[in-house]
């Protein structure tokens, strides 16, 4: 698998195996950002005889051992990021929402968050979008299901809370 990322570590755009021979090189003559990540071998088992079941030896004795197959790197273009070369879990953003009555509290917004409020989840026109740090609270109009999308700065996961006003 190829995985292609900017600077901040943001990854987009993944090939996977198997990947086309050469490509990894013309990548680096390019300047391109990536990370090569061949399948790599299982560890080896003790080998059966396919027919009986039977654990296999050699003439010496020796277990006769191999691979069961290849190991393939992960990766979630939604959830993962590059740091110093490897490709880890982006961290959540903390926040988290209650509702009470018609009043919906959202807490441990980072600084530099988006919010975007659904006050209709299917009506894509009834969307707020306001910027909020630490906490932020609003209330609806009538009770029902109101949808909220917190998008915090990189790398931080972004968030959705589907809540139920009262």
């Amino acid at each position: 698998m190829i995985v292609e990322y900017d600077q901040a570590g943001r990854i987009f755009h993944v090939i996977s195996d198997p990947v086309p021979e050469g490509l990894a090189e013309l990548m680096r003559e390019n300047g391109q950002t990536y990370l090569d990540l061949p399948p790599a071998p299982q560890p080896e088992v003790q080998k059966r005889d396919p027919d009986t079941g039977h654990l296999l030896f050699d003439h010496d004795g020796e277990p006769v051992l191999e691979s069961p197959g290849l190991c393939f790197a992960e990766c979630d273009l939604s959830a993962d990021h590059v740091v110093d070369g490897e490709i880890v879990r982006r961290p959540s953003s903390g926040c988290g929402v209650s509702a009470t009555g018609r009043v919906v509290i959202l807490t441990g917004l980072p600084e530099g968050s988006a919010l975007s409020i659904l006050l209709d989840p299917e009506d894509m026109s009834s969307v707020v979008r306001v910027d909020a740090a630490g906490e932020f609270s609003f209330e609806v109009d009538e009770p029902g299901p109101v949808r909220i999308c917190v998008t915090p700065p990189w790398p931080l996961l972004e968030e959705v809370f589907n809540v139920e006003t009262e």
